[in-house]
């Protein structure tokens, strides 16, 4: 007897050890592939606006979730665990009714689908014990690390030789021969084609590398060397893609690790949110933009107006999750429309994309679930990703955003 349940309790170590290590290599490969922009167009109907082809529209199968949906149903037994509030439920039932009505319904689901898989892989990893392990922490910080690497190196070919090394079917890699639709900038040496990385635009692959290269520098205080390096590379990507909200991550990051160290956190957290949330966006209001005269400040403040009437119009549900680039020609003013047309993209801005698309349901629905995650100093660590989160959109119009968010708040 005594031998058999020797057997039984060998055999149950061995498959359970297997079985973690799956979990782990699982986790690695989704770490990974959250960076390629690569996936399978399922439908491109509803996804013309005006003739063009809009990107946001179309839904997508996202080579990431070829692991990410096994690690979800291996972690059923972790998901059933999660406790929600009845209220919060009413609420969430009432923002998928509404997506119902919105113009192109598919592309709101969707997205809204992306959302709930990157929210569960969140919830997983955060309450399954073995992700908090000293074996999985190597796994993790191995996979950021490689990422760092791999699209760091992708980027110095793409710029140095002015093309992608492979095609899209192998990377995900951008077409950098399409000229008409290719970010450039002027350097000292000329006009140059930024590198995309396996992105879907400079500044997206200038984010990621700049977020993982903070949670990587922040994992490894014993190791000047390693931040160093790491803090280089960094602003070499940042130099070669020209991001601006990325080098004002990096020094949001500063100010992270100052405030840890002084006494008047509110205050400074205060001004801080003040002014990337609100200020900034004033900034590239009509009164003052002329000085900053440029297509891109023109585009943002196109966009900012757009996203104002949205929410003046439909304050409390808004006009649809992900329909902000179907409708933002409706909401336009007839001064900006020729700029809209030539520029069909979200707003800029991650407050104002959350209530031209969600209204203030979505906003509530977001501070409930802020509260439900209970993520410890959560204010003062979103001060890193103001900077992105004001000037851009990416961390959830994005599936790579959506993984990344989610990576920083399980990392920092």
């Amino acid at each position: 007897m005594n031998s058999k349940l020797n057997w039984w309790g060998k055999f149950k170590s061995f498959v359970q050890s297997n079985l973690d290590l799956l979990h782990l290599f699982l986790l690695f490969f989704i770490i990974f592939t959250f960076s390629l922009n690569l996936f399978y167009k399922i439908s491109l109907d509803g996804a013309y606006v005006h003739g063009l082809l809009i990107d946001y529209l179309i839904p997508k199968f996202y080579l990431a979730e070829i692991f990410l949906l096994p690690f979800l149903l291996l972690n059923l037994h972790q998901l059933k665990k999660i406790k929600l509030n009845t209220f919060f439920c009413l609420l969430v039932i009432l923002l998928l009714l509404r997506q119902l009505f919105s113009t192109s319904a598919l592309a709101a689901f969707t997205h809204l689908i992306h959302l709930l898989e990157v929210f569960l892989f969140f919830s997983v990893v955060r309450s399954n014990p073995l992700f908090k392990t000293k074996r999985a922490e190597k796994f993790i910080l191995s996979s950021l690390l490689a990422v760092v690497i791999f699209q760091s190196l992708l980027a110095v070919y793409q710029f140095v030789f002015q093309q992608s090394l492979l095609a899209y079917q192998f990377l995900g890699e951008t077409n950098l021969r399409d000229l008409a639709n290719i970010s450039r900038a002027q350097f000292a040496f000329g006009e140059r084609i930024l590198p995309y990385g396996t992105l879907a635009h400079p500044n997206v692959l200038a984010g990621l590398i700049t977020i993982l290269s903070i949670l990587l520098i922040n994992k490894s205080k014993g190791s000047i060397k390693a931040q160093v390096l790491l803090l280089a590379n960094a602003l070499l990507i940042i130099f070669l893609t020209q991001s601006f909200s990325a080098l004002l991550t990096l020094g949001l990051f500063g100010l992270y690790l100052l405030l840890d160290r002084i006494k008047a956190k509110k205050a400074i957290l205060f001004i801080t949110y003040y002014f990337f949330l609100l200020f900034l966006p004033y900034l590239l209001s009509g009164s003052v933009y002329g000085k900053l005269d440029t297509n891109s400040v023109n585009r943002r403040n196109a966009l900012n107006q757009a996203a104002f009437a949205m929410f003046e119009a439909n304050p409390l549900f808004g006009v649809g999750i992900n329909n902000f680039t179907i409708q933002v020609e409706k909401y336009a003013g007839a001064a900006i429309n020729q700029e809209i047309v030539r520029f069909v993209q979200p707003v800029h801005n991650l407050l104002f994309l959350i209530l031209s698309e969600g209204g203030l349901l979505l906003l509530i629905i977001l501070f409930f679930l802020i509260r439900q995650v209970k993520i410890e100093r959560f204010y003062q660590k979103t001060l890193i990703l103001l900077a992105i989160a004001s000037l851009d959109h990416y961390l959830l119009t994005q599936f790579s955003g959506l993984g990344l968010t989610a990576l920083f708040y399980l990392l920092i």
